[in-house]
């Protein structure tokens, strides 16, 4: 007699649902990370070790890194806490902990040994480093509790032996620029909401060219410098004060002298070749002396306009003052050329620490301003 199957036979899947799970992890109190300048003098052994040059001629380091990925724990250095005190960073408790790290640095000396033949030898040694940081580090953490680590670094020998060589040094001067990582780590036990992980079906590999893109390196955007709107020169010399040039200085109007514009904007169209210089010379003999001599260090904006016959140029920028005192100011400068039936320029100077001001205000007789179009690429359309 066959007895019918009761119940379902199907298998049960397994429950894999999120739920609270209990683990322990290294908890990140802090981490920070900065460069540092070390120098230092290290000795070396007293008595060299076997192989190493009894005559030195070259003398170079080298120093033992690791890369910011993969995040490990391990360190490449031992941090030592040798001293910690209590800091308030904004009302936030904090301590100002002052750590000793030795650091690695592998030194490298060759020439001769005593019968003449080259040698080399390598020895290991420890470049103290000590710097106190802010961290969050609590009264219970000890040493174990940071993990210190040298990323990146150069190492230099700041005592290189002499032409011809010398006998083997005592000690050796290195200098050190490292960029340092500091964490300060502990276990805790965390309560998390998770499932455990499935594992997933295989990824078709794609079938590719065996050809390279053929792309070409992208440009930098700081070269080729794009063309200025319009390129001048100008040469008004020995003109007259005030018959053909008003100048204001400091509130003041001169009454006497000579003044000359002479320069370069743009030549070639290029930004880069710009040269200005302005400068009044005081022929009263009646004390101050105030002759001063302005020179354009550069500009930040150009504009050029063309009104029938009459052609703009109009700059902005930095530049220096000199006077006859000999003191030299910081300034900014407005500068505008007109290039028409009668040439003239206006120059605007301003003192950046506000003890200098001066206008200049000039009428050229003669072809003494030429502004020239430049030819530019043209925009692209949209």
């Amino acid at each position: 007699m066959v007895k019918p199957i009761r119940g379902s036979q199907v298998t049960r899947p397994i429950p894999n649902n999120v739920q609270a799970e209990c683990i322990c992890v290294p908890k990140v109190y802090d981490f920070v990370v900065f460069t540092e300048d070390i120098n230092a003098t290290v000795p070396l052994p007293a008595t060299p070790p076997a192989g190493c040059p009894t005559t030195v001629t070259d003398i170079f380091c080298s120093l033992t890194t690791e890369p910011f990925f993969p995040i490990t724990c391990a360190t490449n250095g031992i941090c030592t806490v040798l001293d910690r005190r209590p800091i308030n960073i904004d009302g936030v408790n904090a301590a100002l902990v002052k750590l000793r790290q030795d650091i690695p640095v592998d030194v490298t000396l060759t020439g001769t040994d005593a019968l003449g033949n080259p040698t080399s030898c390598t020895i290991a040694v420890l470049v103290p480093f000590i710097r106190q940081v802010v961290l969050c580090f609590p009264p219970e953490f000890t040493n174990e509790n940071l993990v210190c680590r040298i990323i990146s670094g150069d190492c230099v020998i700041t005592t290189p032996p002499p032409v011809g060589g010398t006998p083997f040094p005592a000690s050796v001067g290195i200098e050190l620029n490292v960029c340092k990582e500091v964490q300060v780590l502990a276990a805790v036990k965390l309560e998390v909401l998770a499932k455990f992980c499935s594992p997933r079906p295989p990824i078709d590999i794609p079938v590719t060219s065996v050809c390279p893109p053929l792309l070409f390196p992208q440009q930098c955007d700081f070269f080729p410098q794009p063309n200025c709107d319009c390129q001048s020169s100008f040469n008004s010399t020995a003109a007259q004060v005030p018959t053909s040039v008003g100048i204001h200085l400091n509130g003041l109007t001169l009454s006497v002298g000579t003044a000359s514009l002479v320069g370069n904007i743009c030549n070639g169209c290029a930004e880069v070749n710009t040269s200005i210089t302005f400068t009044y010379t005081d022929t009263d003999a009646v004390p101050p002396n105030n002759s001063f001599t302005f020179t354009a260090n550069s500009f930040t904006r150009e504009q050029c306009t063309s009104v029938e016959a009459a052609r703009t140029q109009a700059v902005v920028g930095n530049g220096t003052v000199v006077t006859a005192a000999g003191d030299t100011i910081d300034v900014i400068y407005q500068l505008v050329l007109v290039d028409g039936p009668v040439d003239s320029y206006a120059l605007l100077i301003q003192g950046l620490n506000g003890l200098f001001s001066a206008s200049v205000v000039s009428v050229s007789i003669g072809n003494s301003i030429i502004i020239q179009d430049c030819n530019n690429f043209p925009s692209p359309t949209t």
